[in-house]
């Protein structure tokens, strides 16, 4: 039975999301937050299960769900569920749903229901899936990055942070994170990071795998991102091969003034499709060129995130996947 930390392409039961309320802070633009966001349950829904999360006290979000729509009712602070579910891996071929802590990105944000969650979802959990708190270890979803093959893409500027987990140094983190996520090999980009993010450089807002030998990653003319560039051109993988690089160009999107961090690297992969985040700048159509010429055997799906990227987040933040055999199905 194989132990590893599945891939985003491995096949899933079902994705996480959170529906934008009036109590979270898409109050601004809720109508337009809420249009995205049904966009992509859409886009899921036609071939594998949401689990949606949502407020008791607000209004349905649906005239009419369709029967891989399950509501689950809870609270939350806010909608990034890619950094507050928990990360799932398997050992011996039992899935394990690792529940680290969460703390809003360095206790940048309120997070006290969002780090109440995961504890929530355990009931939808198949009998076979064991749960393991990491409570004294804050980590994100979208700080790492697994290829399937025992590595992961990350970067020091987020998981070095001292507003992450400040007693702990690089050689520890390592042999934690190794031993946690049943990894071989963790690739640490020292540089890379994105005008107007407030992750302290998400890995998915930067490099992303999209199979195990092929890295798409974001680029402009800034230092930090040519540096970044020059440091995956230098990886090469256990066979001593180099990998292949998919660049993806950084639109300059503002918003009175203010740089927004928008990127193409926050895709999802789902168990049929490539959904992608469009943000109505020219260079959307290169970005969807280069994903179809990657993914060739998903269909791939551009989604308007203007309203996400208002909030400073993205498609892949708003959602995460839950790996085959890690719910009960009969439960939905």
């Amino acid at each position: 039975m194989k132990s590893f930390f599945p891939a985003e392409w491995n096949n899933q039961d079902a994705i996480v999301i959170a529906w934008p309320t009036e109590h979270t802070d898409w109050h601004s633009n809720l109508l337009d937050a809420q249009k995205t966001v049904t966009k992509i349950i859409d886009q899921i829904s036609d071939h594998q299960k949401i689990i949606l999360l949502h407020h008791q006290v607000t209004n349905y979000p649906f005239q009419k769900l369709n029967n891989n729509i399950h509501v689950f009712h809870l609270n939350y602070d806010d909608t990034w569920t890619r950094d507050f579910i928990g990360i799932s891996t398997y050992n011996n071929g039992r899935p394990i749903f690792n529940n680290f802590e969460f703390n809003a990105w360095g206790n940048k944000f309120k997070n006290k229901n969002d780090n109440k969650v995961n504890s929530q979802l355990y009931s939808l959990l198949s009998k076979n899936t064991q749960v393991i708190n990491h409570s004294n270890t804050i980590l994100e979803g979208g700080s790492i990055e697994s290829n399937g093959n025992g590595i992961i893409l990350t970067t020091e500027k987020c998981l070095l942070n001292k507003n992450r987990n400040n007693k702990l140094n690089k050689e520890e983190i390592e042999s934690y994170l190794k031993s946690t996520l049943i990894i071989d090999e963790i690739i640490w980009l020292s540089n890379g990071v994105i005008k107007g993010d407030d992750t302290d450089a998400h890995i998915d807002t930067l490099a992303r795998f999209c199979n195990q030998d092929t890295i798409a990653y974001s680029i402009d003319s800034s230092s930090e991102l040519l540096a970044m560039e020059e440091e995956l051109k230098s990886l090469t993988q256990p066979n001593s091969k180099k990998f292949n690089l998919i660049p993806l160009p950084i639109p300059n999107y503002t918003v009175k003034g203010k740089r927004l961090p928008a990127t193409y690297t926050n895709f999802l992969i789902t168990n049929n499709k490539v959904l992608v985040p469009v943000y109505n700048k020219h260079e959307d159509a290169f970005a969807i060129k280069q994903f179809k010429s990657c993914f060739n055997t998903r269909e791939v799906v551009p989604i308007n995130c203007e309203a996400l990227i208002s909030q400073g987040g993205s498609l892949h933040c708003v959602t995460m996947q839950l790996p085959e055999g890690f719910l009960n199905l009969a439960l939905l």
